[in-house]
């Protein structure tokens, strides 16, 4: 008799877990596929950026990226 008792509570449980791993499941899904859209948007944002500061005309000789740049000696 405790045996099937033990049977009839096990499947109980399994009966009640199923959905809760289901909606654990559909949530972690949105949640990913929210989390893709905001990195869309966030590279979107971060090349805006970087072609306007590669657009813009310097204002001064340090604000040029050319001359930022390590010049490479050739050496004889």
């Amino acid at each position: 008799m405790m045996g099937a008792v033990g049977w009839i509570v096990s499947v109980i449980l399994v009966a009640l877990m199923l959905p809760l791993l289901a909606f654990m499941l559909l949530d972690t899904l949105e949640q990913k596929q929210e989390v893709k859209q905001q990195l869309e948007k966030v590279e979107k944002l971060r090349r805006e950026i970087e072609r306007k500061n590669r657009d813009k005309i310097p204002d001064s000789i340090t604000d040029n990226p050319v001359f930022d740049r390590h010049r490479k000696y050739l050496k004889d």
